[in-house]
């Protein structure tokens, strides 16, 4: 199993991975190739001109890499049920996720966004099960002029999560991966410094565990004893 860590700052989970090594190796190899694929702008909601399809990518090498990732996300997501279950004064459930069938397909995705600067992307949401958010190249740039910004909100370049009343903004890092729920909002602020971020995503749909359909939703409300 990966190392990875879990936050949930309010409501949904949201995963976050180390990549580096091997799958980001792999990722960067293929960036040039990227470049060269079909305009995805029109599918998606950025205000970013290098927008691509990442179709160049061999489809069960990269799902080999995320696979392993995506378990974790299930296993911390059944077991968050569990703790507020017992919270509840519920049966859990025990799962072994070794002795179950995970299946699901990323549809048409994965994308790469090439951001340059004064572009972002606005508040929106995506369809599927899981989406995921990969920091492949972050210049250290941005960081800085976070840093030397004169506003109290320093955000440029960060990805912020939106729910409910709440947000959290993150401050991206190279080779890391994020996971949370496709219904889960965010938007990324625009940067000033003259250097490409670049950046894939993609969505977990039709996810089953032994053939029954993980729903889209983290609600857990509990009407029965069971």
């Amino acid at each position: 199993m990966s190392e990875y860590m879990v936050t949930i700052p309010f409501g949904p989970l949201i995963y976050k991975a180390d990549i580096s090594g091997d799958f980001q190796n792999f990722l960067i190899d293929g960036l040039s190739s990227s470049r060269m694929e079909d305009d995805a702008r029109r599918h998606l909601a950025g205000n970013i001109e290098g927008q691509r399809r990442a179709l160049n990518y061999d489809e069960d090498k990269f799902v080999n890499f995320v696979d392993p990732h995506i378990v974790n996300y299930l296993v911390e997501k059944h077991n968050r049920h569990n703790v507020i279950k017992d919270a509840c004064s519920k049966p859990t459930i025990e799962w072994n996720y070794e002795c179950s069938r995970i299946a699901y397909d990323l549809d048409k995705g994965p994308w790469i966004n090439f951001q340059n600067s004064n572009e972002f992307n606005p508040l929106h949401n995506h369809a599927g099960i899981i989406s995921a958010v990969i920091f492949i190249d972050i210049p250290e740039e941005i960081s800085k002029e976070r840093k030397e910004s004169t506003f109290n909100a320093k955000v440029n370049g960060c990805l912020e999560f939106v729910y409910m009343n709440q947000h959290i903004i993150l401050n991206p890092k190279s080779a890391t991966l994020l996971l949370f729920p496709a219904y889960l909002w965010h938007t990324v602020y625009p940067y000033y410094s003259d250097v490409e971020r670049i950046t894939m995503s993609f969505n977990v749909h039709n996810l089953t565990i032994d053939d029954y359909p993980v729903p889209g939703n983290d609600d857990i409300i509990f009407y029965s004893d069971t």
